[in-house]
């Protein structure tokens, strides 16, 4: 179902800068961490895209958590946000859908919807199947036989969800320094650096280079404790 082709024009300030920005989106208002993606888009797509954003953000802003490990879809909604964002930088070519699809890139998961809940909304048949793609199953996330098959139908069905998996995986290892490194941790940086790298250089050889030194980062600075216990701080606050 590859009936994408998109451009990459790679924007990402260095990796340091980048993971400042996502550690500091974690710690405000879900509302501020709208202003810049609502800004790019402003600048970026048509009248008629920033309507179909719109309603992919009124849509996503309304679904109630039930995951155990997202108990706050407030706290949660900075990093979807954040995923549409950094989609759109990188685009040569602005695009509503994959806006759309970054917004929603984890409501299955998250929220317990299915594909004819996004259908039943207005959203298109290959968005709702693209979402499904992208939901991995948790029991077999470590999985490396599994995750070639996951990883691989991502790339067939398009560059599209392509860029939006790698964005996902890439903003979520931005915030390592709020973590100990745990087995879990180290594994999960072990399999991006496996899958994820070379997904992203399918897409720019630039841009896998860059997702290969977030992760040689974070290896390199550790955890923060500091930044550690003003997460949690502000977690407890929400």
């Amino acid at each position: 179902m590859n009936t994408s082709t998109i451009s990459i024009n790679f924007c990402l300030r260095p990796v340091a800068v980048e993971a400042a920005d996502k550690v500091a989106s974690m710690m405000e208002r879900p509302e501020e961490s709208e202003k810049p993606l609502l800004q790019l888009c402003a600048e970026r797509l048509s009248e008629s895209q920033l309507r179909k954003v719109n309603r992919a953000l009124v849509y996503a802003k309304s679904l109630e958590s039930t995951d155990p490990n997202h108990p706050s879809m407030r706290a949660y909604f900075a990093h979807p946000l954040r995923v549409a964002q950094l989609a759109l930088q990188l685009l040569d070519q602005p695009s509503a859908e994959i806006v759309a699809m970054g917004l929603l890139h984890n409501v299955f998961e998250v929220s317990g919807l299915t594909e004819g809940d996004l259908l039943e909304a207005g959203f298109s048949e290959r968005l709702a199947i693209g979402i499904r793609l992208t939901t991995i199953d948790r029991k077999q996330q470590y999985d490396e036989a599994y995750l070639a098959k996951f990883y691989a139908r991502i790339q067939a069905f398009g560059e599209d969800l392509t860029l939006i998996k790698c964005v996902d995986k890439l903003d979520n290892l931005l915030a390592f320094q709020l973590f100990e490194r745990t087995p879990e941790i180290e594994r999960y940086m072990a399999l991006c650096e496996r899958f994820v790298v070379p997904l992203a250089g399918s897409l720019s050889g630039t841009f896998g280079d860059y997702v290969h030194e977030t992760i040689d980062y974070m290896r390199s600075v550790g955890c923060d404790d500091e930044l550690k216990a003003q997460y949690k701080s502000v977690m407890q606050s929400v």
